[in-house]
């Protein structure tokens, strides 16, 4: 991906004062970026989408330069680095320019950006949805870093004045989402044929759950002595496989043993596979045009996070609150960073969550409190504008 050795100079001269109000939106439809485009235009940005499609070529680098000369972009925005070379010949190039570059992660950027550090760049200011990979992050030499939790999209994500019971019934507790059957067999793929890797994963994965360590290298290490000589690629190959493996162990058997109390499982076909009665597998719900309707339907949502983020909050904490739904989560100290105790229901252990589980579901009127709290608290901070709002802030104190 060459370019002409005077046109970062030429974008140089061009830069405008003052705070950033055009912006450069690298997508692959990944998930939270149709919620980051409406944030940015409710913020008053003006927006460029540029879809990568299969990856970079001649054709696509040059239209690229283009279009940055056309629409001279205050600065670029992704998620989890999509747009961006492994080599790091797009972060060069913005670094020439000095056009700053702002990736919001929303998933473990170990396994994204770790093995390539060509990519690092002052001129790349980097927000994470878990704060426990910022002091990586630093390591890795990233030396603009914020933490950046996740959000919800008010547009999506509101109440309906008479839930659609019509549609969904009325459902005493459901869980909905991925058992990540999908996931881990493209991550076990890379090891077929190789016993010894994939008995190693499975004994990683299962140590992991009981870990309070935030990463699997920790137990892979520990299982395999020569695990730390690896090349850094197959390091991290291992660790994301021994991860999502315990993240899929995790899930499937906390969300198995509640079926017992009457919840109800929606998501992927994979989950009739794991489920005690077959019966208790509701079907797929769709994220956009039904699960926000979904959520008002049920007394108790249930939420269990990925073990990728030990700390994290994932979006049912902002979704379903939003959508006038009550959520019984599983417990994570940023819970208490962005609510109030009041304004939360959570669980510490599969006991408690049994326990909790049939409390509210005979208790309409204090759901119905809890949920009024949170999603006051969630539409006053919590919403993916505000999120937008914190990047520009960030940049335009770094950059403009």
């Amino acid at each position: 991906m060459d370019y002409p050795s005077g046109l970062p100079a030429l974008l140089r001269s061009r830069k405008r004062p003052g705070p950033p109000r055009r912006v450069w939106f690298f997508r692959q439809h990944f998930f939270l970026e149709e919620e980051c485009i409406r944030a940015c235009r409710k913020l008053g940005l003006e927006v460029r989408e540029w879809d990568l499609g299969a990856g970079w070529d001649a054709a696509s680098f040059s239209s690229f330069l283009s279009g940055l000369l056309e629409f001279q972009p205050d600065f670029l925005f992704c998620i989890n680095h999509i747009g961006f070379d492994k080599e790091g010949r797009i972060t060069e190039f913005l670094r020439n320019s000095e056009i700053p570059a702002a990736v919001w992660y929303v998933d473990n950027p170990d396994f994204i950006i770790k093995a390539f550090p060509g990519n690092v760049s002052p001129w790349v200011h980097l927000f994470v949805w878990d704060k426990h990979y910022l002091k990586d992050l630093e390591a890795m030499g990233f030396s603009r870093v914020a933490y950046l939790p996740l959000a919800t999209d008010p547009q999506l994500f509101r109440p309906y004045r008479t839930p659609p019971s019509w549609k969904f019934g009325e459902l005493p507790a459901a869980f909905v989402g991925s058992s990540w059957t999908q996931r881990v067999r493209q991550q076990l793929a890379r090891f077929q044929g190789e016993p010894e890797r994939l008995a190693l994963i499975e004994a990683a994965a299962r140590q992991f759950m009981a870990s309070p360590a935030y990463k699997a290298e920790e137990d892979l290490a520990a299982l395999f002595p020569g695990f730390s000589s690896l090349p850094l690629q197959e390091q991290i190959d291992l660790e994301a496989a021994a991860l999502w493996r315990a993240s899929q162990q995790h899930r499937v058997e906390s969300i198995a043993a509640l079926t017992q109390t009457g919840l109800q499982v929606y998501g992927d076909e994979a989950w009739q596979e794991f489920l005690p009665d077959p019966r208790a597998y509701g079907g797929r719900i769709g994220y956009n045009r039904e699960l926000p309707a979904f959520y008002q339907c049920v007394d108790v949502n249930l939420n269990v996070t990925s073990l990728q983020m030990k700390d994290g909050l994932n979006q049912r904490v902002f979704d379903a609150p939003a959508a006038g739904g009550f959520l019984l989560t599983d417990f994570k100290e940023s819970l208490l960073d962005l609510f109030k105790e009041q304004e939360v229901a959570c669980f510490h252990d599969p006991e408690e969550a049994r326990a909790k589980l049939q409390y509210f579901m005979g208790r309409p009127e204090e759901r119905r409190a809890v949920t009024a709290r949170a999603r006051e608290r969630v539409l006053a901070q919590h919403t993916v504008a505000h999120r937008m709002q914190t990047v520009l802030e960030k940049l335009s104190a770094a950059f403009f």
